[in-house]
Protein backbone atom coordinates (compact mmCIF):
# COMPACT_ATOMS: atom_id res chain seq x y z
CA UNK A 1 0.00 0.00 0.00
CA UNK A 2 1.35 3.35 -0.79
CA UNK A 3 2.51 5.61 2.54
CA UNK A 4 1.99 8.95 3.19
CA UNK A 5 4.44 11.08 5.44
CA UNK A 6 4.42 14.09 6.97
CA UNK A 7 7.44 16.33 8.02
CA UNK A 8 7.39 19.86 9.33
CA UNK A 9 10.30 22.68 8.33
CA UNK A 10 12.17 23.78 11.15
CA UNK A 11 14.04 26.40 9.48
CA UNK A 12 13.62 28.97 6.38
CA UNK A 13 15.72 28.55 3.34
CA UNK A 14 15.87 25.01 2.59
CA UNK A 15 14.68 24.03 -1.11
CA UNK A 16 12.24 21.22 -1.15
CA UNK A 17 13.82 18.64 -2.90
CA UNK A 18 17.19 18.91 -0.70
CA UNK A 19 14.55 18.53 2.53
CA UNK A 20 12.81 15.86 1.65
CA UNK A 21 16.07 13.62 0.28
CA UNK A 22 17.32 14.66 4.40
CA UNK A 23 14.62 12.89 5.25
CA UNK A 24 13.50 10.06 3.36
CA UNK A 25 16.86 8.65 3.29
CA UNK A 26 17.96 6.13 1.43
CA UNK A 27 16.30 7.71 -1.22
CA UNK A 28 18.05 9.89 -3.99
CA UNK A 29 17.52 13.46 -4.50
CA UNK A 30 17.07 12.81 -8.19
CA UNK A 31 14.54 10.59 -7.11
CA UNK A 32 12.22 12.85 -4.67
CA UNK A 33 12.60 15.43 -7.39
CA UNK A 34 10.63 12.96 -9.78
CA UNK A 35 7.71 12.47 -6.88
CA UNK A 36 7.58 16.57 -6.55
CA UNK A 37 7.15 16.61 -10.57
CA UNK A 38 4.51 13.72 -10.36
CA UNK A 39 2.38 15.25 -8.02
CA UNK A 40 3.23 13.25 -4.66
CA UNK A 41 4.32 16.16 -2.68
CA UNK A 42 2.33 19.13 -0.91
CA UNK A 43 2.87 21.96 0.88
CA UNK A 44 0.82 22.55 4.02
CA UNK A 45 -1.97 20.97 2.05
CA UNK A 46 -1.29 22.71 -1.59
CA UNK A 47 0.46 20.81 -4.41
CA UNK A 48 3.84 21.87 -4.38
CA UNK A 49 4.44 23.11 -8.08
CA UNK A 50 8.47 23.04 -8.42
CA UNK A 51 11.41 21.23 -6.31
CA UNK A 52 12.59 24.53 -5.96
CA UNK A 53 10.56 25.96 -3.70
CA UNK A 54 12.31 27.69 -0.69
CA UNK A 55 10.74 26.12 2.48
CA UNK A 56 9.43 28.68 5.44
CA UNK A 57 9.62 27.55 9.02
CA UNK A 58 6.36 25.56 10.08
CA UNK A 59 5.81 24.34 6.61
CA UNK A 60 4.18 21.08 6.62
CA UNK A 61 5.59 18.85 3.82
CA UNK A 62 3.83 15.82 3.02
CA UNK A 63 5.02 12.86 0.50
CA UNK A 64 2.72 10.06 -0.62
CA UNK A 65 5.14 7.24 -1.42
CA UNK A 66 4.56 4.57 -4.19
CA UNK A 67 4.35 0.96 -2.77
CA UNK A 68 7.97 -0.48 -3.02
CA UNK A 69 8.50 -2.76 -6.47
CA UNK A 70 10.79 -5.48 -5.17
CA UNK A 71 13.66 -5.75 -6.97
CA UNK A 72 13.71 -9.43 -8.81
CA UNK A 73 16.63 -11.56 -7.98
CA UNK A 74 18.56 -12.27 -11.13
CA UNK A 75 19.03 -16.18 -11.29
CA UNK A 76 21.65 -15.32 -14.80
CA UNK A 77 24.60 -15.88 -12.39
CA UNK A 78 26.08 -15.73 -9.28
CA UNK A 79 28.60 -13.57 -7.43
CA UNK A 80 31.93 -14.98 -5.66
CA UNK A 81 31.57 -13.68 -2.15
CA UNK A 82 34.89 -12.46 -0.23
CA UNK A 83 33.26 -11.57 3.04
CA UNK A 84 30.34 -11.63 4.45
CA UNK A 85 28.56 -11.03 7.92
CA UNK A 86 25.54 -8.90 8.81
CA UNK A 87 26.43 -5.45 8.24
CA UNK A 88 28.37 -5.88 5.07
CA UNK A 89 29.36 -8.11 2.37
CA UNK A 90 32.02 -8.01 -0.77
CA UNK A 91 32.06 -9.74 -3.58
CA UNK A 92 34.71 -9.84 -6.31
CA UNK A 93 32.55 -8.28 -9.24
CA UNK A 94 32.47 -10.29 -12.56
CA UNK A 95 33.10 -7.91 -15.94
CA UNK A 96 30.37 -7.58 -17.86
CA UNK A 97 27.74 -6.97 -14.66
CA UNK A 98 26.45 -3.25 -14.04
CA UNK A 99 26.15 -2.40 -10.42
CA UNK A 100 22.96 -1.01 -10.29
CA UNK A 101 19.69 -0.84 -12.42
CA UNK A 102 19.99 2.44 -14.45
CA UNK A 103 19.50 3.38 -18.08
CA UNK A 104 19.23 0.68 -20.12
CA UNK A 105 20.46 -1.66 -17.72
CA UNK A 106 17.41 -3.12 -15.83
CA UNK A 107 18.39 -6.51 -15.52
CA UNK A 108 20.95 -9.03 -14.03
CA UNK A 109 22.63 -6.44 -12.36
CA UNK A 110 24.69 -7.12 -9.47
CA UNK A 111 22.21 -5.51 -6.91
CA UNK A 112 19.07 -7.94 -8.33
CA UNK A 113 21.63 -10.65 -8.16
CA UNK A 114 22.40 -9.71 -4.51
CA UNK A 115 19.08 -9.29 -3.52
CA UNK A 116 18.22 -12.21 -1.60
CA UNK A 117 20.96 -11.30 0.98
CA UNK A 118 20.08 -7.49 0.84
CA UNK A 119 16.40 -7.82 1.36
CA UNK A 120 15.99 -8.50 5.05
CA UNK A 121 17.94 -4.94 5.82
CA UNK A 122 16.63 -3.15 3.02
CA UNK A 123 12.83 -4.09 2.29
CA UNK A 124 11.54 -1.82 4.46
CA UNK A 125 13.97 1.11 3.80
CA UNK A 126 13.44 1.53 0.24
CA UNK A 127 9.83 2.31 0.15
CA UNK A 128 8.55 4.75 -2.37
CA UNK A 129 11.59 3.45 -5.00
CA UNK A 130 11.14 1.68 -7.68
CA UNK A 131 13.08 -0.71 -10.00
CA UNK A 132 14.29 1.75 -11.60
CA UNK A 133 15.91 4.00 -8.49
CA UNK A 134 16.50 1.55 -5.71
CA UNK A 135 20.39 1.35 -5.18
CA UNK A 136 20.06 -0.64 -1.95
CA UNK A 137 23.66 -0.46 0.03
CA UNK A 138 25.56 0.63 -2.73
CA UNK A 139 28.22 3.11 -2.06
CA UNK A 140 31.06 2.82 -4.40
CA UNK A 141 30.74 1.46 -8.20
CA UNK A 142 33.05 -0.40 -10.28
CA UNK A 143 32.38 0.66 -13.83
CA UNK A 144 30.47 -2.45 -15.98
CA UNK A 145 33.84 -3.50 -17.75
CA UNK A 146 35.65 -3.26 -14.49
CA UNK A 147 36.51 -6.59 -12.24
CA UNK A 148 37.43 -6.87 -8.30
CA UNK A 149 36.36 -5.81 -5.27
CA UNK A 150 33.42 -4.23 -4.21
CA UNK A 151 31.33 -3.93 -0.89
CA UNK A 152 27.44 -3.37 -0.49
CA UNK A 153 25.96 -2.46 2.80
CA UNK A 154 23.39 -5.32 4.28
CA UNK A 155 21.55 -1.36 6.53
CA UNK A 156 20.97 1.54 5.55
CA UNK A 157 23.41 2.46 9.08
CA UNK A 158 26.04 0.29 7.33
CA UNK A 159 25.74 2.44 4.35
CA UNK A 160 26.25 5.60 6.08
CA UNK A 161 28.99 4.89 7.70
CA UNK A 162 30.69 3.51 4.52
CA UNK A 163 29.41 6.24 2.69
CA UNK A 164 31.45 9.04 4.89
CA UNK A 165 34.76 7.06 4.67
CA UNK A 166 34.51 6.77 1.36
CA UNK A 167 33.80 11.09 1.20
CA UNK A 168 36.37 11.15 3.76
CA UNK A 169 39.12 8.93 1.85
CA UNK A 170 39.11 6.34 4.85
CA UNK A 171 39.02 3.84 2.04
CA UNK A 172 42.52 2.93 0.16
CA UNK A 173 41.60 1.03 -3.48
CA UNK A 174 44.20 -0.90 -5.28
CA UNK A 175 43.84 -1.19 -9.03
CA UNK A 176 45.90 -3.61 -11.40
CA UNK A 177 45.94 -2.61 -14.77
CA UNK A 178 47.36 -3.17 -18.49
CA UNK A 179 48.27 -0.68 -20.18
CA UNK A 180 49.35 0.57 -23.35
CA UNK A 181 53.12 1.38 -23.71
CA UNK A 182 55.29 1.97 -20.30
CA UNK A 183 55.87 5.16 -18.25
CA UNK A 184 59.42 6.27 -18.14
CA UNK A 185 59.50 6.22 -14.28
CA UNK A 186 59.03 2.99 -11.73
CA UNK A 187 56.52 4.89 -10.43
CA UNK A 188 54.44 8.65 -10.28
CA UNK A 189 51.56 10.84 -9.28
CA UNK A 190 49.05 12.11 -12.08
CA UNK A 191 47.19 14.90 -11.11
CA UNK A 192 44.42 16.72 -13.18
CA UNK A 193 40.87 17.46 -13.36
CA UNK A 194 38.04 15.55 -14.96
CA UNK A 195 34.49 16.45 -16.18
CA UNK A 196 32.05 15.13 -18.70
CA UNK A 197 33.44 15.73 -22.34
CA UNK A 198 31.55 17.98 -23.70
CA UNK A 199 31.48 16.90 -27.39
CA UNK A 200 31.03 13.23 -26.14
CA UNK A 201 28.76 13.39 -23.18
CA UNK A 202 28.78 9.35 -22.62
CA UNK A 203 32.53 10.09 -22.27
CA UNK A 204 34.72 11.61 -19.09
CA UNK A 205 37.51 14.08 -19.84
CA UNK A 206 40.83 15.36 -18.61
CA UNK A 207 39.32 18.96 -18.72
CA UNK A 208 38.87 22.68 -17.26
CA UNK A 209 36.19 23.16 -15.58
CA UNK A 210 36.17 19.81 -14.06
CA UNK A 211 36.82 17.86 -10.19
CA UNK A 212 39.99 17.05 -9.00
CA UNK A 213 41.31 14.03 -9.39
CA UNK A 214 44.41 12.22 -8.15
CA UNK A 215 46.26 8.85 -8.87
CA UNK A 216 49.35 7.55 -7.72
CA UNK A 217 50.83 4.68 -9.95
CA UNK A 218 54.10 2.19 -9.82
CA UNK A 219 54.81 -0.36 -12.87
CA UNK A 220 55.23 -3.97 -11.70
CA UNK A 221 56.06 -5.11 -15.14
CA UNK A 222 56.93 -3.99 -18.57
CA UNK A 223 56.27 -5.73 -21.50
CA UNK A 224 58.06 -5.04 -25.62
CA UNK A 225 54.49 -3.09 -26.26
CA UNK A 226 52.95 -2.42 -23.05
CA UNK A 227 52.80 -2.91 -18.97
CA UNK A 228 51.29 -3.86 -15.84
CA UNK A 229 50.80 -1.04 -13.39
CA UNK A 230 49.76 -1.07 -9.92
CA UNK A 231 47.52 2.07 -9.86
CA UNK A 232 45.80 3.72 -6.33
CA UNK A 233 42.89 6.52 -7.45
CA UNK A 234 43.02 8.79 -4.13
CA UNK A 235 39.66 10.53 -5.22
CA UNK A 236 36.59 8.93 -6.76
CA UNK A 237 35.82 10.28 -10.22
CA UNK A 238 33.86 8.68 -12.52
CA UNK A 239 36.14 6.65 -14.85
CA UNK A 240 39.05 8.17 -13.04
CA UNK A 241 41.57 5.78 -13.37
CA UNK A 242 40.52 5.27 -17.12
CA UNK A 243 40.79 8.75 -18.15
CA UNK A 244 43.56 9.77 -16.24
CA UNK A 245 45.79 6.90 -17.98
CA UNK A 246 45.03 7.76 -21.53
CA UNK A 247 45.85 11.23 -20.85
CA UNK A 248 49.26 10.37 -20.59
CA UNK A 249 49.29 8.40 -23.05
CA UNK A 250 48.86 4.73 -21.33
CA UNK A 251 44.87 4.19 -21.91
CA UNK A 252 43.89 0.31 -20.14
CA UNK A 253 44.53 -2.37 -22.63
CA UNK A 254 40.76 -3.33 -24.16
CA UNK A 255 39.37 0.03 -23.27
CA UNK A 256 38.09 1.17 -26.92
CA UNK A 257 36.37 4.47 -24.98
CA UNK A 258 39.49 5.92 -24.22
CA UNK A 259 41.46 4.99 -27.40
CA UNK A 260 42.87 1.69 -25.48
CA UNK A 261 43.69 -1.07 -28.27
CA UNK A 262 41.05 -3.32 -29.07
CA UNK A 263 39.78 -6.20 -26.82
CA UNK A 264 36.91 -7.80 -24.64
CA UNK A 265 36.86 -5.47 -21.91
CA UNK A 266 39.45 -2.63 -19.97
CA UNK A 267 41.82 -4.83 -18.41
CA UNK A 268 41.61 -3.00 -14.87
CA UNK A 269 40.88 -5.29 -12.01
CA UNK A 270 40.36 -4.09 -8.47
CA UNK A 271 42.82 -6.13 -6.55
CA UNK A 272 42.47 -4.86 -3.04
CA UNK A 273 40.26 -2.24 -0.94
CA UNK A 274 40.87 -1.39 2.72
CA UNK A 275 38.38 0.10 4.97
CA UNK A 276 36.84 0.10 8.46
CA UNK A 277 34.23 -1.73 9.44
CA UNK A 278 30.87 0.13 9.38
CA UNK A 279 30.01 -1.56 12.84
CA UNK A 280 33.35 -3.30 15.17
CA UNK A 281 36.07 -0.21 13.50
CA UNK A 282 38.32 -3.10 12.57
CA UNK A 283 40.49 -2.30 9.62
CA UNK A 284 39.67 -5.16 7.13
CA UNK A 285 41.74 -5.64 4.04
CA UNK A 286 39.90 -8.01 0.87
CA UNK A 287 41.79 -8.98 -2.25
CA UNK A 288 40.11 -10.06 -5.21
CA UNK A 289 42.23 -13.10 -7.28
CA UNK A 290 43.68 -11.67 -10.58
CA UNK A 291 41.02 -12.83 -13.38
CA UNK A 292 41.64 -15.58 -15.94
CA UNK A 293 41.61 -13.31 -19.11
CA UNK A 294 44.13 -10.91 -16.93
CA UNK A 295 46.25 -13.82 -15.69
CA UNK A 296 46.31 -15.39 -19.20
CA UNK A 297 47.26 -12.26 -21.10
CA UNK A 298 50.08 -11.87 -18.21
CA UNK A 299 51.24 -15.53 -18.97
CA UNK A 300 51.43 -14.53 -22.70
CA UNK A 301 53.92 -12.36 -22.28
CA UNK A 302 56.18 -14.39 -19.75
CA UNK A 303 54.99 -12.86 -16.59
CA UNK A 304 53.78 -16.37 -15.20
CA UNK A 305 55.16 -15.33 -11.86
CA UNK A 306 52.60 -12.88 -10.79
CA UNK A 307 54.14 -10.90 -7.85
CA UNK A 308 50.85 -10.73 -5.22
CA UNK A 309 52.95 -11.03 -2.01
CA UNK A 310 54.48 -7.88 -3.10
CA UNK A 311 50.81 -6.15 -3.11
CA UNK A 312 49.46 -7.36 0.08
Amino acid sequence: MPENKTFRAEGGEDRLDKFLAGKLRPLTRTYVQKLIAGGHVSVNGGPAKTSRRRLEAGDEVSVLLPEFSALPASAAGSVPVLFEDGEIIVVDKPSGVVVHPAGPHQSDTLVQRLWPKLAAGWGEALRGTSLHTARPGVVHRLDKGTSGVLVIAKTPGAAERLSRQFSERGVEKTYLALVRGSPKAASGVVRSTVGRDRRRPSRMSVTDPGRPAILEFKVLGRFPDDSLLEVRPLTGRTHQIRVQLASVGHPVLGDSTYEGPPGDRPLLHAFRLAFDHPKTGRRMVVTAPLPADMREALISRKFDAFPLDKLK
